[in-house]
């Protein structure tokens, strides 16, 4: 049976064989239903609005759900101050982005093994400060450096154009699977590749 014509792309036939060519390829799921103009990608951050009226050292933002290792990562909500899975946004969720002293925010994925079973990463969130499970932070500096607790990966950079306008800059866009590396007295090594 010969090849047929398709939607989204086109095809050249000879002796030796069929060539495709891909015109465009899948399109994310949209975040909201019936709303074609925008489509959320994996940790596409969206939404990047002044906190309160303009200007100031935080802004809150939107991020679209993604994985890491197949877990969904968790970012603390500052309005009803706890930590949420960022598949559960829900209407009053914040997210911060966090301008101090600076015109540049990086968000970030911050990942580490369990101390006690050394999983990485671990099955299921712990508590405290400290808890190695995939979340999503912010900081107004430079990516933090990778230590044999975490690693760390930019998802995307917002800048301050003005006091009401951001522009993202967008580094990740899709899920995440990673590895962690420690040989020796080195420190750990993670390398991360797009799913």
């Amino acid at each position: 049976m010969p090849t047929q014509p398709g939607v989204g792309y086109t095809f050249t036939t000879s002796s030796q064989g069929e060539n495709f060519n891909i015109i465009q390829p899948w399109q994310p799921i949209p975040l909201v239903a019936n709303a074609p103009a925008f489509v959320c990608s994996p940790y596409k951050v969206h939404s990047v609005t002044p906190k309160t009226g303009g200007g100031g050292d935080y802004v809150t933002f939107d991020i679209c759900p993604g994985t890491f290792n197949n877990l969904m990562p968790q970012s603390y909500d500052s309005v009803n101050e706890e930590w949420v899975y960022i598949d559960d946004q829900y209407v009053d969720t914040e997210f911060v982005l966090n301008f101090a002293s600076t015109t540049t925010s990086i968000v970030y994925l911050r990942v580490g093994p369990d101390s006690g079973s050394h999983a990485f990463p671990p099955a299921s969130p712990g508590s405290g400060s400290d808890d190695p499970y995939p979340r999503i932070y912010s900081t107004g500096g430079a990516l933090p450096t990778d230590s044999d607790t975490f690693g760390y990966v930019a998802i995307a950079k917002v800048t301050e154009v003005s006091a009401t306008e951001y522009t993202v800059e967008q580094y990740v866009t899709g899920s995440l699977w990673g590895d962690r590396l420690k040989t020796g007295t080195d420190t750990a090594r993670y390398y991360y590749a797009r799913i």
